[in-house]
């Protein structure tokens, strides 16, 4: 019987470590098989002239550490982006007429090896009768396994369902085309709290641009203690922006990530885009439920104390 119970627990033992060997090897031939691109820089300003012609350059590469050839192919796509700053591929609005004037100067499908990098040229060849204001596209880069769709990853979802991966960057352009453009915007809402359970101190605001062309919004949060005028945050020489485009509206938020659970603060929001300018301060103060719930019983006890009191006060005036 010990025998058996031996051989038994020395077979499992061989069938365990041909199991792990077996799920590291695969672990590691799915790191080995891994592609992927890399791109620099991401987005580009640029103004031109109508009638003029401009060369915007960006590159791909295939990363030092990938093992195989990347397939890659391009398209050229309008964009906007949505109130939370997301990039949307569309056709809509007057702003993506560029895509018609845009060449790309390399093959739209290919291949990189390790470690290899290419340049992309787009061409724009802006026309004489181009309106003034901005205009904006994105040049996407898709990576695959294989020269086909059909060679992408498939990812397992649930029984047996699959799912493409895809491995997509974008090369966003916002191009200014001179003229009658308009710079122009709205500050349309500026908020602080003044009191938080939990979470972050944490400024947010809404600005509308009301001109022809793009703009940087600039979002700057000061948090002091509450007797001191020196911060225990700012982020004003790194403040945070965004590029907002025309005829869209954009929220944005400003956190203190290193907000602490319980305090009280002076904090100053101040927001900014193309000369306008709004600034909100407050107390705030941060107090977690368990503390609200301490301080709620405590002035329950003493106000419970004060009636006692002044019913015993008053008992004995009548009896006196």
């Amino acid at each position: 019987m010990k025998n058996y119970l031996k051989k038994t627990v020395k077979w499992v033992g061989i069938l365990t470590l041909v199991m792990i060997s077996a799920l590291l090897y695969r672990v590691n031939r799915v790191m080995a098989d891994g592609y992927g691109l890399t791109m620099a820089p991401m987005k580009q300003n640029i103004v031109i002239d109508p009638g003029d012609s401009y060369r915007a350059t960006f590159t791909i590469s295939n990363p030092a550490n990938s093992t195989q050839d990347t397939y890659y192919s391009i398209e050229v796509e309008p964009f906007y982006k949505d109130e939370s700053g997301v990039v949307i591929y569309s056709e809509e609005g007057d702003h993506g007429e560029i895509v018609k004037w845009v060449t790309p100067s390399i093959p739209l499908t290919g291949k990189l090896a390790p470690n290899e990098v290419k340049e992309v040229i787009v061409k724009i060849d802006v026309p004489e009768s181009a309106p003034a204001g901005g205009q904006y596209f994105a040049v996407n880069v898709t990576a695959s396994a294989g020269p086909n769709d059909e060679d992408s990853d498939l990812i397992d979802i649930s029984d047996g369902a699959t799912i493409k991966e895809v491995k997509r960057m974008s090369h966003l352009v916002y191009a200014e085309i001179t003229g009658a453009t308009v710079k122009r915007g709205e500050i349309t809402d500026v908020n602080l709290p003044s009191f938080l359970l939990s979470g972050k101190i944490t400024g947010s605001s809404s600005i509308k641009n009301t001109g022809n062309v793009h703009g940087e919004a600039k979002y700057v949060l000061k948090v002091f203690p509450l007797f001191s005028d020196e911060p225990v945050y700012t982020n004003e020489e790194n403040p945070a922006t965004s590029t907002i485009l025309p005829n869209r509206t954009s929220y944005h938020a400003t956190s203190w990530d290193g907000t602490p659970g319980i305090g009280i603060f002076n904090v100053v929001y101040t927001v900014e885009f193309e000369g306008s300018k709004a600034e909100v301060s407050k107390m705030v103060i941060i107090c977690p439920l368990w503390l609200l719930f301490v301080i709620i019983f405590i002035i329950v006890v003493i106000i419970m104390w004060l009636v006692v009191k002044a019913k015993s006060r008053k008992k004995k005036t009548a009896t006196a």
